[in-house]
C-alpha cells in the first residue's frame, strides 16, 4: 500500500565544459589502470605484468589476461591488426565516410566503428566526405553529455494527473534546440538557453506505465512482460546537453485537482494538497554511450509491486536476449525464468517484469543480476514499480528507476558514502552485484563487511542500515546501487525510497555542474576526493575540516548542505566524485552528479 512516497521533483544535473573536465590519476591507496582491473594476471609479450582484463598482443593474437596468472581467452585477428589494450581493431583508426545522410567513423584506436545518421537535427553536416559537428559520436565518445536521448516510461502506479517529464540542461554558451518525437510524430520542441535548464512535460505511455493507484492508494497488478511498439520518446538537440527523466515531475499539487485519489475514501488526507507518493528520477545516458551488454540491479517484488528491466532499442533489427535471474511474469517471448529473445525496431520497448507474491508483507522475486545482451546498442533502465525499503513491511513503497551503466563502463574500485540528514545520519541500503564468477570484494574499513566472494548467480550482496563511508575493491568489475530508506525506518525521519547508482572511481571527473531542486526542504552534495585535494563549490573553497577520511583509503568525503539556487558548480585539482540528494516530507531524491563513460572493462563471457 502506498501511504507515503519519495519524489525527485525537478532535480537534475548538467555538465560543465568538457574540455576542462579531464581526469587525473587516482590518489591515495592505489589508482586504476586502463582496464580498471583489480587483480594480477599473466605476463604480456614484453614480459610485463598483465592485469586482469587487460588485452595484450602476440603478433596478431589478442590475449585477455585473467586474475590467476594466465589468459582467459585469445583471438586470432587474422587480416586485422592487434593493438595492445584494444585487441583486434575493427576499422582503420580515424577513417570516416558520409554519403546520402549516412555516415561512418572509426575511433582513434580502431576499437569502435560508428554507423549513424548525419542528422541535421543534431547540428551535423556532411563535409568533404565525413560527418562533422559537435554531436557526432567521435566528438561525444566516453562522456555523459549527448545530443540523442531516449526517455522511456517505466512501470509506476502514480496517479496520471502528475506529469512525466524530462529536464534538459545546457551548459554551453549558445542556446540548444530540442526536438522530441515518438515515432514519426513531433511531440515537443524547445529552446534551452545557454547555461540554462528547461523542463519538458511528456504524455505518459499507458502501456508502459500501467494502471494508477485506487482511492486507498493501492497499486494495481503491474502485468506481464510485454513489448510496446514505438513506446519510447526520442530527444535530439543540436548541441551537447545533459538529460534527466522525472517520473513524475513533482510530488505535490495544490489545490487538489479533480480526480486526485488521495484521501477520498481513506483516512490520512493531507488537507488541500494532492501528493503523488511514488516518484523517482534518473540521469539518462546519451545513445553514444550505449552498448549491447548490461547487468540489471533492481529490488525484490512485493504484493502488486514488481521489479522490472526495461530495454529500449535505438536501431532497427535489434535482437535483445535476456538471461534472467528470479521469476518473471512471462510474455513477449520471455519465459518465466526471464530467458528469451525478442527483435525490436527503433523506439520499441521491452518491459520485463517480475512476478508478484500474493501474500502481503513479504518479498518475492528479485530480478537483480538479469543480463541483457543485444546485437546493437540499447538503453536499459531497471527498478521497481513501488518498493518498500529496507523490508517489505516498511512504510511506505515508492517507485524506483535508474539507467544502468553498460558493463564496459563498470569498474572494480568504488567509494560509497552515506547520506546526511538535518538531525542525524540516515542509514541506507547498498547492493553489490558481481559480473564474473568468483569476484572477491574487500572493504575499507573492514567493519563494513568481511571480505566476500560473489558470483552472478548469488544475486546482489545487500548491506542494510549502512551508516559508514567505505571503499570497496574487487578483483573483477562489479556494479553497485544505493537506496534511500522509507521515512519510518530512519532516525532522522527524512525521505522515502529512491534509487541511485555508484560511479566507479575510474570514471570520476574534475568538474561538475549540477542542479538541485528548490522544491525540497533541504539538499546536499557528497564530495568524495583524495585527501588534500582542493575543492571549490560555487566558487568558495570547501574547508578541509568538512572532510571525513574514508578508512585507510587516503580519500575523504564532505557532506555539504546546498545554499539557495538550483545550479551549482563544483571543481577540484584532482578527479573526484559527487552524489546529490535531498529530502522533503515523505520524499527524497538521489543521483550521481555526473561521470565519464570510458570503456574500461571487457564484458564477461556468458
Amino acid at each position: 500500500m502506498i501511504t507515503a512516497g519519495a519524489a525527485l521533483g525537478a532535480a537534475f544535473a548538467c555538465s560543465g565544459d568538457p574540455e576542462v573536465q579531464r581526469k587525473g590519476g587516482l590518489a591515495g591507496g592505489g589508482g586504476v589502470g586502463a582496464t580498471d582491473g583489480g587483480g594480477s594476471g599473466g605476463f604480456g609479450a614484453d614480459g610485463g605484468l598483465c592485469l586482469d582484463g587487460q588485452v595484450v598482443c602476440e603478433g596478431k593474437i589478442a590475449r585477455t589476461c585473467n586474475a590467476t596468472g594466465g589468459f582467459r581467452d585469445e583471438v586470432d585477428c587474422g587480416a586485422r591488426d592487434c593493438r595492445p589494450g584494444v585487441g583486434c581493431v575493427v576499422c582503420t583508426p580515424g577513417e570516416a565516410t558520409c554519403a546520402a545522410g549516412r555516415a561512418t567513423a572509426c575511433s582513434e584506436d580502431g576499437s569502435r566503428l560508428w554507423e549513424f545518421d548525419c542528422d541535421a537535427n543534431q547540428g551535423m553536416t556532411c563535409e568533404a566526405g565525413r560527418c562533422e559537428g559537435a554531436c557526432t559520436p567521435p566528438s561525444l565518445a566516453n562522456g555523459y553529455l549527448g545530443c540523442d536521448y531516449w526517455p522511456t516510461v517505466t512501470p509506476n502506479p502514480v496517479w496520471e494527473g502528475f506529469d512525466f517529464a524530462v529536464a534538459v540542461a545546457n551548459a554551453g554558451d549558445q542556446p540548444a534546440e530540442v526536438l522530441v518525437t515518438r515515432g514519426s510524430s513531433v511531440v515537443r520542441t524547445e529552446t534551452v538557453p545557454a547555461a540554462g535548464v528547461s523542463v519538458l512535460t511528456l504524455p505518459w505511455v499507458p502501456e508502459l506505465k500501467g494502471g494508477d493507484v485506487d482511492a486507498c492508494q493501492l497499486p494495481p497488478e503491474p502485468g506481464a512482460t510485454r513489448v510496446v511498439s514505438g513506446g519510447a520518446y526520442r530527444l535530439r538537440t543540436d548541441a551537447p546537453v545533459t538529460v534527466y527523466q522525472l517520473s513524475p515531475l513533482t510530488y505535490s499539487l495544490s489545490p487538489t485537482p479533480a480526480g486526485c485519489p488521495l484521501g477520498k475514501d481513506c483516512p490520512g488526507g493531507f488537507g488541500d494538497t494532492c501528493l503523488s507518493f511514488s516518484n523517482d528520477a534518473t540521469l539518462l545516458l546519451p545513445s553514444t554511450a550505449f552498448t549491447g551488454n548490461y547487468v540489471a540491479v533492481s529490488w525484490p517484488a512485493a504484493s502488486q509491486r514488481a521489479g522490472f528491466v526495461v530495454v529500449t532499442a535505438v536501431e532497427d533489427d535489434t535482437e535483445v536476449e535476456l538471461l534472467g535471474r528470479g521469476e518473471f511474469a512471462a510474455g513477449a517471448g520471455i519465459d518465466a525464468a526471464g530467458n528469451g529473445k525478442v527483435t525490436l525496431a527503433r523506439g520499441d520497448v521491452l518491459a520485463a517484469l517480475s512476478t508478484t507474491p500474493t501474500a502481503g508483507g513479504a518479498y518475492g522475486s528479485d530480478v537483480s543480476g538479469t543480463r541483457v545482451r543485444a546485437t546493437k546498442p540499447v538503453q536499459v533502465i531497471a527498478g521497481h514499480s513501488c518498493a518498500n525499503v529496507p523490508t517489505a513491511s516498511t512504510d511506505a513503497c515508492d517507485h524506483l528507476e535508474h539507467a544502468m551503466l553498460p558493463v564496459e563502463t563498470l569498474g572494480s574500485d568504488y567509494f560509497v558514502t552515506y547520506p546526511a540528514a538535518l538531525a542525524s545520519q540516515s542509514p541506507h541500503v547498498v547492493r553489490l552485484q558481481a559480473l564474473t564468477p568468483g569476484t572477491r570484494l574487500t572493504f575499507d574499513p573492514p567493519s563494513v563487511s568481511a571480505p566476500v566472494t560473489l558470483s552472478p548467480a548469488d544475486g546482489p550482496l545487500e548491506l542494510s542500515g549502512v551508516e559508514a563511508d567505505f571503499r570497496v575493491v574487487g578483483d573483477h568489475a562489479f556494479a553497485i546501487t544505493q537506496y534511500l530508506q522509507g521515512q519510518a525506518s530512519v532516525p532522522s525521519g527524512s525521505g522515502d525510497p529512491s534509487m541511485g547508482i555508484a560511479v566507479p572511481a575510474a570514471q570520476y571527473r574534475r568538474d561538475y555542474v549540477f542542479v538541485a531542486s528548490e522544491t525540497y526542504d533541504v539538499s546536499f552534495v557528497n564530495v568524495t576526493a583524495p585527501v588534500g585535494a582542493t575543492v571549490t563549490l560555487d566558487g568558495a573553497a570547501v574547508p578541509a575540516t568538512e572532510f571525513s577520511v574514508i578508512g585507510s583509503s587516503g580519500w575523504a568525503v564532505a557532506r555539504v548542505q546546498l545554499g539557495a539556487g538550483e545550479v551549482h558548480r563544483v571543481e577540484s585539482d584532482e578527479a573526484f566524485g559527487i552524489v546529490v540528494y535531498g529530502y522533503g516530507l515523505y520524499t527524497s531524491y538521489l543521483y550521481a552528479g555526473g561521470l565519464d563513460l570510458e570503456r574500461i572493462t571487457p564484458p564477461p563471457v556468458y
